[in-house]
């Protein structure tokens, strides 16, 4: 029997790093974009978002988010 991690550490999908970089965007009177519950949880599970504690607000993107934006920028 298996159990699934809290912290996976495999290659991140393709739409979790689009919406990472979605959430990066400035919008101008307008809220963040809706995550479906799976890139939800696979970019807090790595560690690139916060969500808060009551489940209310956005998510905020962590410094190892930004530190991957800045890494894909430079490329």
């Amino acid at each position: 029997m298996t159990a699934e991690s809290d912290n996976d550490s495999g290659p991140l999908t393709h739409a979790a790093i689009w919406a990472l970089a979605r959430l990066a965007q400035q919008r101008y009177g307008r809220d963040a974009p809706t995550l479906s519950w799976s890139v939800a949880r696979e970019l807090r599970n790595a560690g690139l978002v916060s969500v808060p504690a009551n489940g209310r607000g956005g998510v905020s993107i962590t410094r190892a988010g930004q530190d991957i934006l800045r890494a894909r920028a430079a490329i």
